[in-house]
């Protein structure tokens, strides 16, 4: 039995609810430099029918690939979700994340999350062993989301923060995401006080409002 029990979810609906989702932030994805994949033949995003998404979709679904990934994820999940439970009770201030959805998808960008429990994993393009950072990244958005929500952290701050708690705690093994510099004041703040999330946000949120 997971210390964190884990299930997934990945069918046509739900891959047509992530190409929409994603065709309504394209402009947010391009300003911010993120890379997202979108279904062969999706040209004019504004004015796309969903029934044109939905025929796409299903011209490139094969459930292999999904339980694949899904196999992958479990056997690594195994061996990290002891860790991740440890990590989340240390977090002083965070979310308790007892149950994950893995919503698996091979569109749009690397990952993202939806609280209170899921989590969305874009396994193209990525070797199945290698999902699992995905996971755990996000997993680590969800124990802190509710924080930065109730103090409007700046996208780039929320996503350094995760990247700094995964770097510590698993000694550098994953590489961290490229981030505008004046966000890497929230290092200092983020070694002098963690793991009291709390007070790591609450500092961290006046970094930003000084460079607005």
């Amino acid at each position: 039995m997971f210390a964190i029990p884990i299930k997934f979810q990945f069918n046509i609906e739900s891959e047509v609810h992530r190409v929409k989702e994603t065709l309504d932030i394209l402009e947010w994805l391009t300003k911010n430099n993120y890379r997202f994949i979108l279904p062969v033949g999706i040209n004019d995003s504004k004015n796309i029918k969903i029934e044109i998404v939905r025929k796409l979709v299903e011209d490139e679904y094969d459930q292999k690939i999904y339980q694949t990934a899904q196999n992958a994820i479990l056997g690594s999940w195994e061996k990290n979700n002891g860790f991740i439970k440890k990590i989340n009770q240390k977090l002083i201030g965070s979310y308790v994340l007892d149950e994950l959805t893995v919503i698996l998808t091979r569109y749009g960008t690397q990952g993202s999350y939806v609280t209170p429990n899921s989590i969305i994993i874009n396994i193209s393009n990525i070797p199945s062993e290698f999902l699992i950072k995905t996971v755990i990244h996000e997993s680590l958005h969800l124990m802190i989301e509710h924080l930065i929500k109730l103090y409007s952290v700046e996208h780039w701050v929320k996503e350094r923060l995760v990247d700094l708690i995964m770097n510590i705690e698993y000694k550098s093994r994953f590489k961290m995401q490229s981030i505008p510099d004046w966000v890497l004041a929230v290092d200092t703040i983020f070694e002098e006080h963690y793991p009291n999330i709390i007070l790591i946000i609450e500092k961290a949120t006046r970094i930003y409002q000084r460079e607005k």
